[in-house]
């Protein structure tokens, strides 16, 4: 491609994440049927599952994805305050809390 250096690379339209169908200008971990809004960076830590697939998001969202994942937890690279706070969060919520509307 012969484009300056300085050139802006092209962006790519919005559309929903393929992975966890997460609407635009949600994070990866949030659920397609969970309405409540991402709290802070949308890649603030990553959820490991039992069969080491990861998924990044909000602390929010990364609590409420953990809360319905049994074997699953924080990556370990993820700041000690962050993961802390995941899961606490987890341990107060059901799995799938936004289906009984917490």
């Amino acid at each position: 491609m012969n484009q300056p250096l300085d050139a802006l690379p092209p962006r790519r339209p919005a559309d929903r994440t393929a992975a966890s169908g997460a609407l635009p200008g949600r994070c990866p971990a949030a659920a397609a049927k969970d309405p409540t809004p991402c709290e802070g960076s949308r890649d603030a830590a990553t959820i490991v599952d039992r069969q080491g697939r990861e998924v990044a998001g909000c602390v929010h969202h990364c609590a409420r994805l953990l809360a319905g994942l049994e074997g699953a937890r924080v990556h370990p690279f993820v700041p000690t305050s962050q993961a802390l706070d995941i899961y606490s969060r987890a341990r107060e919520l059901p799995p799938f809390a936004w289906e009984i509307g917490r």
